[in-house]
């Protein structure tokens, strides 16, 4: 007698395991999905039990409304604080511009940081293609220019 294939998984090659396994699974989604309106239904029920002990019977409403009031008076303070934080720097700083441009460094600046004459770094800046070679420090060893191709 004949050993079925479907009777020995063993013997099944990994496609079609895997077909066989997103089909059940496809259909364990489906077979869950026709019973989710009963599921809505059982969980509107107990929601609305449940909402008639807590806030009614137990008196939650009070108690909810007492915590809402004391999210009320946090988010005032905070509210508040904040308000008088802005209003004591709009007071402090009002027409007083802090922000300044800062100058662009000099030829003789750039040479003192960078340990090389002023007229090459004049030079340097009116170049508009150059490499920088650095040393192991990341001082500047030497600039090269390359001239671009003309096009």
């Amino acid at each position: 007698m004949s050993t079925l294939i479907i009777e020995r998984p063993d013997l099944q090659d990994w496609q079609r395991k895997t077909v066989f396994s997103i089909l059940t699974a496809a259909f364990w989604l489906a077979w869950i999905l026709l019973w989710m309106p009963l599921i809505t239904l059982a969980g509107w029920f107990f929601f609305g039990v449940q909402f008639n002990l807590q806030m009614f019977e137990l008196h939650g409403a009070t108690r909810f409304l007492n915590v809402l009031l004391l999210y009320l008076a946090v988010i005032v303070c905070l509210g508040g604080s904040l308000t008088l934080w802005a209003l004591y720097n709009h007071y402090r700083f009002k027409g007083v511009d802090r922000r300044k441009e800062t100058a662009a460094p000099t030829p003789n600046d750039l040479a003192q940081w960078t340990n090389h004459h002023a007229e090459k770094i004049g030079v340097w800046r009116e170049l508009s293609n150059l490499t920088v070679h650095h040393d192991a420090k990341g001082r500047i060893e030497r600039v090269t220019h390359a001239i671009p191709p003309l096009a």
